[in-house]
């Protein structure tokens, strides 16, 4: 049995050899055990550590021939003891379900279904791959490219069934959005005197604002536009700088991001970075906290995913994230990094007269690659915080409150 099954294996790959198609499969297992003592939210007084173990199993596989491209992933996620020995409803979810066709020598694509959208610095949009499930799109996305012109548009239309008739979307089951109609341009300028690259992003998004009650459909738009851009003036040093603004119905707000990385030698680099998100106070028509949509915000404000990876307690009073950092290499194998965070409102808190400082957070991260297909990482963080963080993600400020993490990620 076993000679007959390799022959039929072999005539398959010879066949799709002569046929100039290519299979590809390739399988991951990310498996992190995570220690919260503070982690997401401050903690109360009495309230213990949280110790638990997550892991996510991916397979995926891709097929090529000529102009087309079509890739599936499937994925199962949770933690340790989630599901019984015996399981007979066991959780497996497609990640990725797309095809993909290239015309005009690879200058114009369109691809269709599930899929990521990373963009930039992957501040807005981003494939979310420190959360163990990841972040995919249902869309359709087409793209041009001339030189260093690239230009894509994105759409997307959601539902959470096949309705007969205009009801209400329930978001809290399916896309945060009922559609998205979104332009991306880069200019790659890296062959300039001074190297740089420029984006620009717009994006309406329609946002459900109906109630179960009703069963009825009410979309509120809000549009962002911003640009994102990235140079070298000097070399050793990387500048990147990042202003968007969102407008709609019942939304004016902004943020401006501005980080310099500058390599002191082959094993050093250090860097300085300030955020700023808008946010609302609470008083006039208009919301003016600013909503960093669809990205990684994990790489952003801060490790601990206090800010916008987690809800806020009361209102959104946006963030002020100032942030040194440094990286080494100067032990080869072993790459580490420590970034110091200082958190301070954008806007006045609700019953207090003034911006307030929120805390000081500290990450520390290292890295071990074992062999080409296995790695290890870990990291520790604490938050030092300060009374207005109870009142706008509770807890007790006095509290320790600390994180720690350890990773294996098997990819082949």
């Amino acid at each position: 049995m076993k000679p007959l099954f390799f022959a039929f294996l072999l005539m398959g790959v010879m066949t799709a050899t002569a046929q100039e198609k290519t299979l590809s499969f390739d399988a991951q297992l990310r498996t992190r055990a995570e220690y919260r003592n503070g982690a997401l939210f401050p903690r109360n007084e009495g309230e213990g550590a949280a110790t638990f173990v997550g892991e996510r199993a991916r397979l995926g596989a891709t097929f090529r021939r000529g102009d087309l491209s079509v890739r599936l992933s499937a994925q199962h996620t949770g933690v340790w003891g989630q599901d019984p020995q015996v399981d007979k409803q066991g959780r497996v979810a497609i990640h990725e379900a797309w095809a993909r066709m290239t015309f005009a020598d690879d200058a114009f694509f369109v691809q269709l279904g599930r899929q990521r959208l990373v963009y930039d610095d992957a501040r807005l949009l981003g494939a979310l791959d420190w959360n163990v499930a990841g972040r995919t799109h249902d869309a359709l996305r087409a793209g041009y490219q001339d030189g260093p012109n690239q230009v894509h548009l994105i759409l997307a239309l959601n539902q959470n069934d096949e309705p007969t008739k205009q009801v209400w979307y329930d978001a809290a089951k399916g896309q945060p959005y009922k559609s998205m109609e979104a332009v991306w341009y880069h200019y790659d300028g890296h062959h300039q005197l001074i190297p740089f690259d420029v984006s620009v992003l717009f994006m309406n998004l329609g946002l459900e604002q109906g109630t179960a009650l009703t069963n009825h459909s009410d979309v509120k738009h809000m549009q962002t536009l911003g640009t994102h851009i990235n140079a070298t003036p000097i070399d050793g040093l990387d500048a990147t700088a990042s202003l968007y603004y969102q407008m709609g119905n019942e939304t004016s707000a902004w943020m401006a991001s501005l980080k310099a990385a500058y390599r002191l030698d082959d094993a050093w680099r250090v860097h300085a970075a300030y955020d700023y998100l808008s946010g609302d106070d609470g008083k006039g028509t208009k919301n003016h906290a600013f909503s960093p949509l669809y990205g990684t915000h994990h790489n952003f404000y801060g490790a601990m995913d206090y800010f916008y990876a987690s809800a806020w307690k009361r209102g959104n009073v946006g963030l002020q994230d100032i942030q040194l950092g440094v990286k080494s290499d100067y032990i080869g194998w072993l790459p580490m990094q420590l970034t110091y965070h200082y958190f301070a409102t954008a806007a006045k808190v609700p019953g207090q007269d003034a911006i307030l400082g929120l805390g000081h957070e500290v990450d520390y991260q290292l890295s071990y690659r074992l062999s080409p297909n296995v790695s290890l990482s870990g990291g520790y963080s604490f938050m030092l915080g300060q009374h207005t963080m109870d009142i706008v993600k509770g807890g007790d400020h006095s509290r320790w409150q600390d994180w720690g993490w350890l990773q294996v990620n098997v990819a082949i």
